[in-house]
């Protein structure tokens, strides 16, 4: 499962060295596994539904190149198949040169919504759809 987002970085993104700010792209990524999520009908509201909540519980980033004010980027969000946890890869591109600002890669547990455990293995049906082999 894969999907790409466009996004024109507004000036509110910008750092005082008028660059995206770095937890910025946190943000961007978040729009991006949200987009993807969606289109499997497994949107927060869903999960939640299913008495389940999927806090990130590791994040790895790399900036690569800074984006700018008015630029147009590419989330790509790639899911990785996984019997215990969402694990999504991501890649932020410039639109027009398909270059690499951002690489990153997070990881959410499923928590059991009414007794706050944390579940080792993906719930049904989470595991249907996001389960497999790596």
């Amino acid at each position: 499962m894969e999907k790409e987002i466009e996004i024109i970085v507004p000036f509110y993104d910008l750092d005082p060295m008028h660059v995206v700010w770095h937890g910025n792209y946190v943000k961007y990524m978040e729009r991006g596994r949200c987009a993807l999520l969606a289109d499997c009908s497994m949107t927060y509201e869903n999960m939640e539904k299913h008495g389940y909540a999927f806090p990130v519980v590791t994040m790895r980033v790399k900036y690569v190149k800074p984006a700018m004010f008015g630029q147009k980027i590419i989330v790509r969000t790639v899911h990785v198949p996984d019997e215990n946890f969402l694990i999504f890869k991501y890649e932020i591109l410039d639109a027009a040169t398909r270059s690499k600002l951002c690489v990153a890669e997070t990881k959410q547990m499923a928590i059991d919504i009414k007794t706050h455990e944390s579940c080792f293995q993906l719930p049904e049906p989470f595991l249907t759809t996001f389960g497999g082999t790596k």
